[in-house]
């Protein structure tokens, strides 16, 4: 089990994340932008982030580039975009890439990968 935390802006992509993630046995909590999920990091210490892209207020860029500055253990990060994976810049660090719409169970292969390291 893993603790994940997933920042979508559109709510019935959330629900059907967080439901998906849940009956695979992870305590999930989720956020509907990037600065809801910043306030959310060091509260519940994920160990893996699944974030989309384009967010209002702090969008998915923002977000990695403040789990990347964290200190102490830093959790995987798995990016859902509907944006090409070759039309990403290339400075964005993330750990996974998943393009929507979303294979659930790749997801879960994902989290469970990244959860282990």
């Amino acid at each position: 089990m893993a603790r994940v935390l997933v920042a979508e802006d559109e709510a019935f992509t959330a629900i059907a994340l967080v439901d998906t993630l849940e009956r695979q046995g992870h305590q999930v909590r989720d956020a509907a932008d990037g600065a809801h999920a910043i306030s959310m990091l060091d509260d519940f210490q994920p160990d893996v982030v699944v974030t989309d892209l384009m967010m209002p207020n702090v969008d998915g860029a923002e977000l990695i580039r403040h789990v990347h500055a964290q200190s102490g253990p830093r959790p995987g990060v798995i990016l859902i975009t509907g944006v090409p994976e070759a039309k990403l810049p290339d400075d964005l660090a993330y750990d996974a890439y998943l393009g929507k719409p979303i294979d659930h169970a790749e997801l879960g292969r994902m989290v469970e990968a990244l959860a282990r390291k």
